[in-house]
């Protein structure tokens, strides 16, 4: 993999993985508080989560116990405030009873204050016991479990990580970095006090593709395709897709999958932030978007946009970069969101004049405009300097959130008619 801010910025290349796969449970009190603590714990530290408890869980302490043995948790995240103390102590004893002879024994983070940890430290005596409530530390110390004794693995969450640092230190504003791999999707949010991420494992759109199916349903897979398939004839071809990692896609069919895949990857990774209590809604507003891994590596960059628009749905003026796993970023189109209540007018001005452009409720324009561009526009809160890319200027009126007819005979060519205006298939032309 291959990260870069720039055209002429130095480059760096670094052998990435996964890592080894991380199993965590995640036991939290009744309050959204603590539920959202773990949940970004786990987010942040890409661990596949095999079990969520919530100390009221209506189960008995034997079904408990024995849904903690058939998880085997290699880590359980704890959050927990005073009043859960008791409650929370008694999840903590049915997990010993559970994994007590788990070889080896599930360790313990327990993230909340040292009075409240120190509480909870005898129920599960046994097991190896640490607590912080700072949620760096533990993402670093789950970090180190998924490298094992490979000390130099670069891992992917951590590149995607720095570039999205990358990327806002350039521009002096909120970035976001969406990457969709063989086997991982990660939305990550870089602006002035932090970063937000949520990587998911396994989640994408070759080896783990059923994954998507899995978690998303094969109707909202379907429902992308710009053209019509039975559910039988589809899950093959996803269960096939997932048997070849790194296969390149031969048809259009093919292609037309895996796009379908990323979008529903990128939206299932937006759910989990935003069940996390990540900001979502910043994500999406964010000035500048970079798109990696597999999604970045479509043949054509209008592929990658609009699996980048239909993904993540951006809600304000959004300059979209893609940069491949072997290649360097490049700009590819400057996308206006634009929501009228009927019409608007968009006033554009660049280095080869102005132009104005009218643009209807539901509407998908491409304007071949590049370079720098001042952006007003009447009837729309749209406003500021972005750069038109490769492609030129998207304007997306089609609504937030995104809505599909539910017919075949509506949404098809409604689908169609989206893949035509970037002329996203080969069929449809030249790019």
């Amino acid at each position: 993999m291959i990260v870069s801010t720039g055209g002429q910025a130095p480059v760096e290349e670094a052998h990435v993985g996964l890592g080894r796969p991380l199993r965590v449970a995640l036991l939290h009190g009744r309050d959204d508080a603590s539920r959202r603590v773990v949940a970004r714990v786990a987010l942040a530290a890409a661990a596949r989560t095999c079990a969520v408890v919530p100390t009221d869980d209506p189960r008995s302490f034997g079904e408990l116990a024995q849904s903690f043995r058939d998880a085997a948790p290699d880590v359980v995240l704890v959050g927990s405030d005073q009043k859960g103390v008791a409650a929370m102590a008694e999840l903590l004893e049915a997990l010993r009873l559970g994994c007590g002879t788990q070889q080896p024994a599930p360790r313990i983070f327990v993230i909340a204050d040292p009075r409240v940890a120190e509480e909870l430290r005898p129920p599960a005596a046994g097991f190896p016991f640490e607590m912080s409530n700072e949620v760096g530390e533990i993402v670093t110390a789950l970090r180190a479990f998924r490298r094992g004794a490979h000390k130099d693995l670069t891992l992917r969450d951590e590149l995607i990580e720095d570039a999205a640092r990358s990327l806002a230190s350039s521009i002096g504003a909120d970035a976001v970095v969406v990457d969709v791999s063989e086997a991982s999707t990660s939305c990550v949010l870089a602006r002035a006090d932090g970063l937000e991420a949520a990587h998911i494992v396994p989640l994408g759109l070759g080896a783990a593709a059923d994954h998507v199916v899995t978690r998303a349903g094969l109707d909202r897979v379907r429902r992308w395709l710009p053209r019509a398939i039975d559910a039988p004839a589809l899950l093959e071809r996803v269960f096939n897709r997932a048997l070849w990692p790194g296969a390149l896609p031969a048809t259009e069919a093919a292609l037309s999958l895996e796009m379908a895949l990323a979008r529903e990857a990128i939206a299932h990774a937006l759910r989990d932030a935003e069940y996390a209590g990540l900001d979502v809604a910043a994500m999406r507003a964010a000035p500048a978007l970079l798109v990696t891994g597999r999604a970045a590596s479509f043949p054509r960059a209008a592929q990658t946009l609009l699996v980048a628009v239909d993904g993540l749905e951006p809600s304000g003026m959004t300059t979209v970069l893609r940069e491949p796993d072997e290649g360097r970023a490049e700009r590819i189109a400057l996308v206006l969101s634009i929501r009228p209540r009927r019409s608007a007018t968009v006033r554009l001005t660049h280095a080869g004049g102005h132009m104005e452009h009218r643009v209807a409720l539901g509407s998908f324009t491409l304007l071949p405009i590049s370079g720098d561009i001042e952006v007003s526009a009447k009837g729309s809160p749209i406003n500021g300097v972005g750069h038109g890319g490769a492609l030129g200027v998207l304007i997306d009126a089609r609504g937030r959130p995104l809505l599909l007819p539910n017919r075949d005979a509506e949404r098809i060519p409604t689908v169609l008619r989206w893949h035509a205006t970037l002329r996203a298939l080969p069929s449809q032309g030249a790019a």
